[in-house]
C-alpha cells in the first residue's frame, strides 16, 4: 500500500517516541511505500542515517515540517507545548491534502506522540484512518497519591482530575475516535476507556519493541546463592522505588542494584538508610552498555511505576532472561504473563510493599521457579520485537482499507 505516516518524533539514534515511531516505520517500510511526516529537528540524524544505509527505506520518504518553539514560555508554562504542537499538526494536514493529490495515498496513520490529547487532523482527510498507539488514559491510582511525596501528590492529583475533563470533553479526540477505521491503544486500560467512553473496538499494541534479541540473554541457571534484584528508571515521584525498598526490610540472601538517577535519588537513598538497608547498590546513569551489563548479572527485574504506559527496559530485560515482578496494571499488566513474571496487585501500600516481599521471598526460595520465568522471559521478550508488531500493523491496515471499501 501507499501510506501516509505521521510521525512527530522520529530518530534511529534515540528511544522513547522517537525510537519508537522510527522502529515502527522502519519495519513497515518493508510491507508498504510510506511517505512519513516527522518534525524538522530530526531532519540531520535521519538524512545521516540514509546516507550509511542506502539499502534501506528504498521507498520511502520522509518530509520535515518545522515546529514553532517558545522556550521561554515553555519554563513558565509546560502546557504550552500543546498550543505549538497543535500548530505543528495543522501544518501537516496542509502538505498532507497537497502530498495526496499527487500520491493518493490508500491509508493515513496518526502514528505518534501517542498521547491522547492530540489526534492532529489526517483524520479530516477522505482517506482510510489509522490512529496509534495512543494511550495517556490511565488514571494513577487515587488511594496511592500520597506515596510520592508532596510535590507528586499535587502533581498527579492535577493530572487525574484534567485526564478525567479531558477525556470526556474534546471535540477533536471523539471526532479523531470516530472517525477512525482502525485504533490501537498501548494498554489493557487505555483500551477499555476508549470502548467505555466512544464505544469503540480497539486494538492493544504496546507501543514499545525490541529491535533484535539481546544476544547477551541467557536462561537462569543459579541453584542458590544472592538473589540479585534490579530497578532502573528516572528517580521521579511516579516511579515509587520506596515500595521495593520497604519490601526489603527483613529479607536475608537478597541484593538490589538500582540505576539510574533523579531528583528523588537523595530522598529515596535516605530511605534506604534509614530501613538499615545494607544490600543497596547505586548505580547512577550508566551508558546503554553498562547498564545492560548489570542487568544482565542480575536475576530478577523490579517494576513499581504508578504511572506509565509501557517501558522499553521491561522488554530488555525480559530479553535477558530476567523474570519480573510488577505492579499489575498499564502495560505491564498487557506484557507480563505469569510464565515470565510474577504481577502484584494494586490496592494499598501496606499490601503492595508486602506482595512485593512475598514474591521476592517465594523467587528466592524457589530456584525451579526461577529457571521457568527465565525461559518464559525469553520467549515473551520475542513475542514484543518490532517485526512482530508490524506483522500486526500490517493486517490492521489491510482490514482499515477493506472497511471503507464497504
Amino acid at each position: 500500500m501507499k501510506v501516509l505516516v505521521n510521525a512527530y518524533a522520529c530518530s534511529p539514534y534515540q528511544g522513547s517516541e522517537p525510537g519508537m515511531g522510527w522502529n515502527f516505520v522502519k519495519c513497515l517500510s518493508k510491507n508498504h511505500e510510506l511517505h512519513i511526516i516527522t518534525e524538522s529537528k530530526y531532519e540531520s540524524v535521519i538524512s545521516e542515517y540514509l546516507a550509511n544505509h542506502p539499502d534501506e527505506f528504498k521507498y520511502c520518504r520522509f518530509y520535515f515540517v518545522k515546529r514553532a518553539r517558545h522556550n521561554l514560555l515553555r519554563k513558565i508554562w509546560p502546557p504550552s507545548y500543546y498550543w505549538f504542537y497543535k500548530a505543528w499538526q495543522k501544518k501537516v494536514l496542509k502538505l498532507a491534502l497537497e502530498l495526496d493529490k499527487k500520491e493518493n495515498f490508500d491509508l493515513v496513520h496518526q502514528l505518534n506522540m501517542i498521547g491522547y490529547r492530540e489526534p492532529g487532523y489526517l483524520w479530516r482527510m477522505n482517506k482510510p484512518f489509522v490512529w496509534g498507539p495512543i494511550g495517556g488514559f490511565n488514571i494513577t491510582p487515587w488511594k496511592l497519591l500520597y506515596t510520592m511525596g508532596f510535590y507528586g501528590l499535587v502533581f498527579y492529583t492535577s493530572r487525574n482530575l484534567l485526564n478525567l475533563w479531558q477525556m470526556r470533553t474534546s471535540r477533536r479526540v471523539r471526532n479523531a475516535i470516530e472517525k477512525a477505521s482502525e485504533i490501537m491503544c498501548a494498554t489493557q486500560e487505555d483500551s477499555d476507556t476508549v470502548k467505555r467512553l466512544f464505544h469503540k473496538d480497539n486494538v492493544i499494541l504496546p507501543e514499545v519493541g525490541l529491535t533484535k534479541m539481546t544476544e547477551s540473554g541467557k536462561i537462569f541457571s543459579q541453584a542458590d546463592g544472592v538473589l540479585k534484584l534490579c530497578w532502573s528508571g528516572l528517580h521521579i515521584p511516579r516511579k515509587s522505588l520506596n515500595f521495593l525498598l520497604e519490601s526489603m526490610v527483613g529479607l536475608d540472601n537478597v541484593e538490589l542494584h538500582v540505576l539510574g538517577d533523579g531528583p528523588k535519588r537523595k530522598e529515596w537513598m535516605k530511605l534506604s538508610n534509614d530501613l538499615r538497608l545494607k544490600n543497596v547498590v547505586w548505580h547512577g546513569n550508566l551508558p546503554r552498555e553498562n547498564a545492560l551489563q548489570i542487568m544482565q548479572g542480575c536475576d530478577v527485574f523490579m517494576q513499581t511505576s504508578l504511572s506509565d504506559a509501557t517501558s522499553t527496559v521491561l522488554l530488555e530485560a525480559l530479553s535477558l532472561g530476567l523474570p519480573v515482578v510488577a505492579l499489575n496494571h498499564l502495560g505491564f499488566a498487557n506484557v507480563i504473563t505469569d510464565n515470565c513474571g510474577i504481577k502484584i496487585r494494586v490496592d494499598n501500600k501496606r499490601q503492595i510493599v508486602c506482595d512485593f516481599a512475598k514474591a521476592i521471598e517465594r523467587l528466592n526460595k524457589d530456584r525451579s521457579l526461577l529457571k521457568r520465568l527465565s525461559e518464559g522471559a525469553i520467549k515473551r521478550a520475542e513475542e514484543n520485537s518490532w517485526e512482530s508488531k508490524s506483522e500486526i500493523l500490517c493486517k490492521i491496515y489491510e482490514n482499515a482499507v477493506a472497511e471503507d471499501a464497504k
